[in-house]
């Protein structure tokens, strides 16, 4: 401990946290806009709420020509009507000069004008849009991963080899990747809704609850092999995937999906961790690094406080950088990559800072992982270092599932998809 006080002592004197000026701050603030790649928010976001406010805007204006399709994808087309409808007189004595919304960006004062009764979206809510536009799927999309191989296993052959990169996930749900092996995500979420509503369950499974139900109490193993005999029989196998999507259409489904993400049995503990990692650096959360946080808990775990404050230390002093949110998230992208996904998750942590240092300051690696990545930044969502992170949520369970309990017999399923393979190279 000795070791870690003495080195962020010594950098924190280099520089304290490097943020904007309050002066700095655009006076019609920048929620979500259009760079250089479409934002994807989803069926049920907050840019699908306002596309569909807009067609309504457009027809008042007499805008033609501009055809909008709410489906939660931010890109050029909705840039374009969001230009076009600033600038129309019933709106624009609304925003203020120079707001970035006569450029096509979604500001807090266009929102307001189309959207009076609607909060604006929050930093948490913006956050989560890079993780959607990330992940590109949604709380109504159930994907199998026994066989990800094409043409899909059929039990018309079964023993044709099944191939997977994911063999212990079983499934992998809504646009957080909540899985039925390693978190027992999907299950914890299921848990938390039958306790919450149990009719929802029902109706969404039909003759399939009762599986259901019991996969909220088994083990891992029996785990895998119940779900591997629902997908080797194709019809059941279709109706759990209509099932999710029922499931994802509900409301309270996906405040329950997000709420176990934030809490402690989940990623929400290594978001504690985060957050103890920049207190260790002296350093105040911003929102960057709030979007940084949500969008690494998604896909790995961080070390350990004092061991990743001790490694990120020595990373800036090497590099002579001075500890600022920006250097420390890209000392963190450097000092710990992931080993399955190396460039992929690189292209996702410069995202994180790239609004720092541009284009001409990143390494070679750095831009070409983030040009592979879709060229997205944090401030295409509107996450900016002068604005201060949300309060840390904290939610801790008072009771949990046990997955303690065996199924005899196992479930049959084919050892051709209860074994996947690796697929060939």
């Amino acid at each position: 401990m000795a070791k870690l006080t003495k080195l962020v002592l010594l950098l924190t004197c280099l520089c304290g946290n490097s943020l904007f000026s309050r002066a700095q701050q655009a006076t019609d603030p920048v929620l979500f806009a259009y760079g250089e790649a479409a934002l994807f928010d989803g069926k049920y976001g907050k840019v699908r709420e306002l596309q569909a406010a807009l067609a309504p805007v457009l027809a008042k204006c007499r805008i033609a020509g501009v055809n909008i399709v709410p489906d939660g994808r931010f890109g050029a087309n909705t840039a374009e009507a969001i230009r076009r409808v600033s600038a129309c007189q019933v709106l624009k004595v609304k925003l203020p000069d120079g707001s970035a919304a006569f450029a096509g960006a979604v500001t807090v004062g266009l929102w307001r004008a189309i959207l009076p009764r609607v909060p604006p979206p929050t930093v948490e809510q913006r956050a989560q849009i890079l993780v959607l536009t990330y992940e590109a799927t949604d709380y109504d999309n159930l994907e199998w991963n026994f066989c990800q191989s094409r043409p899909i296993w059929s039990p018309d052959d079964p023993t044709k080899p099944c191939y997977t990169n994911d063999p212990r996930s079983y499934i992998t749900w809504g646009p957080r990747g909540a899985t039925a092996g390693h978190g027992r995500e999907a299950q914890w979420i299921l848990w938390r809704l039958e306790r919450r509503n149990p009719r929802l369950l029902p109706k969404a499974f039909g003759a399939e609850v009762a599986t259901v139900r019991q996969l909220l109490a088994i083990d891992d193993d029996s785990a895998r092999r119940l779900l591997c005999s629902v997908f080797a029989d194709t019809p059941r196998r279709t109706a759990w995937a209509a099932a999710f999507a029922s499931l994802g259409r509900e409301p309270l489904v996906r405040r329950l999906y997000d709420a176990h993400y934030l809490s402690q049995a989940s990623d929400g503990a290594k978001m504690t961790r985060l957050y103890k990692l920049w207190e260790l650096l002296k350093l105040r959360p911003t929102a960057v690094d709030y979007g940084f946080f949500l969008d690494r808990a998604t896909h790995s775990s961080p070390p350990p406080a004092g061991d990743g404050a001790i490694r990120i230390a020595a990373w800036l002093k090497a590099n002579a950088a001075p500890v600022t949110s920006a250097q420390v998230r890209r000392a963190f992208a450097a000092s710990f990559p992931t080993a399955n996904q190396t460039q992929d998750r690189l292209g996702r942590d410069v995202a994180f800072f790239i609004d720092n240092f541009g284009e001409a300051g990143l390494n070679e690696a750095e831009l070409a992982a983030w040009q592979k990545r879709g060229k997205v930044k944090a401030s295409d969502v509107g996450l900016f270092d002068y604005l201060p992170a949300p309060a840390l949520v904290n939610i801790v369970e008072t009771t949990r599932p046990a997955f303690t309990e065996t199924l005899n017999p196992a479930p049959l399923c084919p050892p051709s998809v209860l074994l996947p393979q690796k697929p060939p190279r």
